[in-house]
């Protein structure tokens, strides 16, 4: 027992000195979320630390991608250094007071974080390191993030059930407050500790090669891959609707579709390994056909999202709608009419697409819809 004990405390030390910057994100972040939950009088309207616990949350991601790509070119320092810079600017990028927080600000967050996410994803794969490991990195970083999940979850459950029954038996009188916090801080503190543990030595155990998840295979297989097949039905005799009556297709069909994209290019990046091994008929075939069933549907998307632009001018919501259908356009042509193709393209072009959406001059989101709507006032007056 002592041993065992000795040994968790041993990794708890390696993991504090391999990651002390994202830890001291997510304890940063942590703190900023207790403070404004157990003070609700005192701080929940100070905005201040709201947008302290905001940044530092995305600092957990974007402070592990510069970690990971560390690992790869080295630089640490320099790396952590312009994170922390880019994090207070976007500090300091968000409104003053909360009034001012308004949903352009939401377009603003929103997309950073999955920009965050997505810079993980390649970060150490820009040079010509083998796609192999590059698969096996993310598919080990979406198996760590599931485990990791699980075992918050678990955890969390079994530590809040614990003091309860504690609190019953003793007549502990405990707050109600306590067990928010006890969640609050395993959902953000604990469950990057957790994930963290999981990723061990970091790039080196994450990019090494190893079996296929059975698990995974399965539900690949068996359960996304025949769903997804489902769905495209049911969109095709939509458009086969929308061709017989001659009528616009419904607004919310752009969400759909981009819906099926994604989950389907989701579906072809987890069985890509196996496109050339002994996987079932189907997902062969489904890798071969999934980009030419898009074309279509490209089409109906283009016609959903113009009828409203056209008709109402655009909003940060349509433009991100037109963004994403143009990026599926590019990944669809890239993957038809290119010889030789890589799954980095996927991620990088996402993440290419979503920088020039929020800091490309006169054509980002915000400068975009600013003077659409404007125009729409001023033909309206």
């Amino acid at each position: 027992m002592k041993t065992k004990f000795q040994e968790i405390l041993d990794k708890a030390e390696l993991l504090f000195s391999r990651y002390p910057i994202v830890l001291a994100m997510a304890f940063l972040a942590t703190v900023g979320v207790l403070i404004i939950s157990d003070s609700p009088s005192s701080f929940s309207n100070n905005f201040e630390i709201k947008k302290f616990a905001l940044v530092s949350s995305l600092g957990i991601s974007l402070m592990f991608a510069l970690k990971i790509l560390s690992q790869r070119i080295g630089k640490e320092f320099l790396l952590q250094i312009l994170g922390i810079l880019f994090l207070i600017g976007f500090y300091f990028a968000l409104p003053e007071k909360e009034k001012f927080f308004t949903e352009q600000y939401a377009f603003l967050v929103g997309p950073t974080f999955i920009l965050s996410h997505l810079f993980v994803a390649f970060a150490a794969f820009l040079n010509k390191e083998k796609e192999i490991y590059f698969w096996q990195f993310n598919k080990n970083l979406f198996v760590n993030l599931f485990l990791t999940i699980v075992f918050t979850g678990v955890l969390t459950g079994g530590v809040e059930l614990a003091i309860l029954a504690t609190d019953k038996l003793f007549d502990l009188d405990v707050v109600s407050q306590t067990y928010l916090d006890i969640f609050l801080t395993m959902l953000i503190f604990g469950s990057c500790f957790i994930f963290l543990l999981f990723n061990e030595n970091g790039l080196r155990h994450l990019e090494k090669d190893d079996d296929y998840p059975v698990i995974l295979k399965f539900f690949t297989q068996f359960i996304l891959i025949p769903l997804l097949f489902i769905y495209l039905v049911i969109l095709y005799f939509y458009g086969l609707k929308i061709a017989i009556n001659w009528e616009l297709p419904r607004g919310w069909v752009s969400y759909l579709i981009l819906a099926y994209s994604v989950v389907g290019i989701l579906a072809l990046l987890l069985v890509h390994p196996l496109k050339e091994a002994s996987a079932k008929s189907w997902v062969k075939g489904f890798s071969k056909i999934f980009y030419y069933t898009l074309v279509p549907l490209l089409v109906l998307l283009y016609v959903a999202i113009f009828t409203r632009i056209l008709e109402y001018g655009f909003t940060e919501a349509r433009y991100f709608v037109l963004l994403i259908g143009l990026w599926l356009t590019s990944v669809v042509f890239y993957f038809i009419f290119s010889k030789k193709t890589t799954v980095k393209f996927i991620p990088i072009s996402l993440f290419a697409f979503g920088v020039f959406a929020l800091i490309f001059p006169y054509l980002n989101a915000f400068s975009v819809a600013k003077r659409s709507q404007k125009n729409e006032l001023n033909l309206i007056l």
